[in-house]
């Protein structure tokens, strides 16, 4: 059996995978749920099935698109007269690498951040690169076919499920897609879940700075491709994430939400006394004296 499916488990049941015995198919172990995956070059571990019509119609563009795609990203990012290059330097940087890591890559569309990951976790890393859209992922793959000295593993898949145990991955990153995801919240969710604690997670997607909405070019911009004026997914963060940074990069018009996961969500202690009190008094009875206010 691959080495790598065996790290694989059932995205929707989180249950073991097991290789037919043709090789062809990977099931699940779960009696409630039973279900199997195709195993083809790359194997097809998306779920559900039938996806999300806004899932669905991102898969089918970027299948349409792959061969012309990395022209029109290039458009793009001149067009916002932004360096390109030094710019996916600087958000693989968030990340942290170094070599021997074991990072996944959701999204990895055509490779071009996957080559940043790939270099900087060389000598004796492992890159896991999966993406909705296979022709996408068919591309990238291509490009890293003579890659040594590193493991690169591939893989089909919807990125608010994702085949993996608890506590897998060093770190995650992911750029270009969260804005349209069909289940953002429940994607940002599993990103945390996948990654050690301690590992860095960043994401970044369309966002025009709130200081320059007014501009004309930049509401051109956003008339153009309403995209532009989606407004940072803040509220769909887990709750058990540290360190959250945000950025904008790419002619302040894209984001970069970087953080770190925590073993648990932070509290606060309401009933710490509050110094050079002659009575009891805290934030929680602060609160509820308010409370009887209103």
């Amino acid at each position: 059996m691959n080495n790598f499916f065996e790290q694989l488990i059932c995205p929707k049941t989180k249950t073991k995978l097991v290789l037919s015995a043709d090789g062809k198919t990977l099931s699940n172990t779960s009696t409630d749920e039973p279900l199997s995956y195709d195993v083809n070059e790359i194997v097809d571990l998306v779920y559900p099935k039938e996806l999300f019509e806004q899932d669905r119609k991102e898969q089918v563009a970027y299948n349409d698109a792959y061969l012309r795609y990395d022209r029109g990203v290039s458009w793009v990012f001149e067009s916002l007269r932004a360096n390109e290059a030094a710019t996916r330097k600087q958000m693989i940087s968030l990340l942290k690498l170094k070599p021997g890591m074991k990072v996944l890559e959701v999204g990895a569309g055509t490779g071009k951040d996957s080559a940043l990951i790939v270099d900087k976790i060389t000598p004796g890393g492992h890159a896991v690169l999966s993406d909705l859209s296979p022709a996408m992922l068919g591309y990238a793959k291509q490009k890293f076919s003579d890659k040594k000295d590193v493991k690169i593993d591939y893989f089909i898949g919807n990125g608010s499920y994702l085949p993996f145990e608890d506590n897998t991955f060093d770190a995650l990153f992911h750029f270009g897609g969260i804005n349209t995801f069909a289940e953002r919240a429940k994607a940002f969710e599993e990103f945390a879940r996948v990654v050690k604690v301690g590992g860095r997670i960043v994401v970044g997607d369309e966002s025009t700075a709130p200081w320059l909405r007014d501009q004309k070019t930049y509401q051109i911009l956003m008339d153009a491709n309403p995209m532009f004026a989606d407004t940072i997914p803040l509220e769909d963060l887990p709750k058990n994430v540290k360190d959250v940074k945000v950025e904008w990069i790419f002619g302040n018009a894209f984001y970069v939400l970087s953080f770190r996961k925590m073993k648990k969500a932070p509290t606060v202690n309401v009933n710490l006394q509050i110094p050079n009190k002659d009575f009891k008094d805290n934030w929680r009875l602060r609160a509820e004296k308010n409370r009887k206010k209103k």
